[in-house]
């Protein structure tokens, strides 16, 4: 619960952070879920994901570097980390699969 907590403050962390910024996000309600997309200052997608109506995270979140390379693809249950994660970093792939908030396995994967 705790990381779920600080998750979703580092979220409106980064949300007040480009609030000044009205062309850095966009957030669109659709259905009952919120899609948001923050951009860098140069108009590439920085992190593009959905909220659901209690401002949790939910369903698939992804993370992309400034060069518009995937990052991270996530995704969230009610604020819930679950499924198969993937991180890239330089030239490492990692695979990270979450049940209920914990994580269960990590696998090093060759870059495709």
């Amino acid at each position: 619960m705790k990381n779920i907590k600080i998750s979703f403050l580092l979220l409106l962390f980064t949300f007040a952070i480009y609030s000044q910024e009205g062309e850095l996000k966009k957030i669109e309600q659709i259905g009952d879920l919120y899609e948001v997309t923050l951009f860098y200052e140069d108009g590439n997608i920085m992190q593009h994901g959905f909220l659901n109506q209690d401002m949790q995270l939910h369903a698939s979140w992804e993370s992309y570097y400034n060069n518009g390379n995937r990052k991270c693809v996530a995704f969230y249950e009610n604020g819930a980390k679950v499924g198969t994660w993937f991180y890239w970093f330089l030239d490492k792939k990692t695979k990270v699969v979450y049940e209920n908030n914990k994580i269960v396995e990590v696998v090093e994967l060759p870059l495709e």
